[in-house]
């Protein structure tokens, strides 16, 4: 109980594992959420292996019972979340016309209600600590809707929204929410499947997301920022 705790959803080989190492390095037990063990499993053995504390908490973040289950845990396992990193995200993509409304529903689902279901569970144990942490991971879709990315749009710029308005509310009450727009691709695993030869200066690197994330976390209480926004210098934008 002595380690402070933060929990991330959405950990998969990219940005959430960055997260969750670099909240590790800040001396937190973390949490690992994702739908499925197997993608956080790797990143919880290698904080393990490097003296932290994480467990794989396997949950599906649409579901507000799976999610205050999960809490209710963390809480009885390690400790009050004082650190909350939104990281999951839905997809989705195709021609207005032809598209299945399911898919504008299942994004919005898991990328905004899955945050308002994690924040309304982890937000009473930063208000009775007096502190906390909240970062929403965003996209460029949150500051325009490309043709075709509809179902991706209407979720980060209604995540980004959620954001502005938890920060209006809890500031004052000293939680620090943070909005992180990634303007461009990350380098993932699985970008590199599809494009090995990708120049690593068109690409932005997770650890350097979490490191962005970190620096914002660090910040005193009269000189927070609410959003900001990462891209290679060779975006266009």
């Amino acid at each position: 109980m002595s380690r402070k705790v933060a929990l991330i959803a959405g950990v998969g080989p990219g940005t959430g594992a960055s997260l969750a190492r670099a909240f590790a390095g800040e001396d937190h037990a973390v949490a690992l959420l994702s739908r499925h063990a197997d993608s956080s499993r790797p990143v919880a053995e290698q904080i393990r292996a490097q003296g932290g504390t994480a467990v794989v908490m396997p949950t599906d973040v649409t579901d507000r019972q799976s999610v205050n289950g999960t809490v209710a845990k963390i809480h009885a396992e390690l400790g009050p979340v004082t650190v909350l990193a939104c990281n999951a995200s839905g997809y989705g993509r195709g021609s207005f016309l032809e598209l299945d409304p399911s898919q504008i529903s299942w994004a919005f689902d898991v990328g905004v209600m899955g945050a308002v279901h994690l924040a309304q569970a982890v937000i009473p144990d930063m208000l009775q600590a007096g502190y906390g942490f909240i970062s929403l991971t965003g996209a460029t879709a949150a500051l325009r809707g490309r043709a075709g990315f509809a179902p991706l749009a209407i979720a980060k710029s209604s995540l980004r929204m959620l954001g502005q308005s938890l920060a209006r509310e809890f500031h004052p009450k000293g939680i620090h929410v943070l909005h992180v727009i990634v303007d461009g691709q990350i380098d993932t695993p699985r970008l590199r499947l599809r494009d090995p030869d990708r120049a690593i200066e068109t690409v932005i690197q997770p650890d350097a997301i979490a490191a962005a994330v970190l620096n914002a976390f660090r910040q005193p209480r009269n000189a927070w920022t609410q959003e900001i926004d990462i891209r290679p210098a060779v975006e266009v934008f």
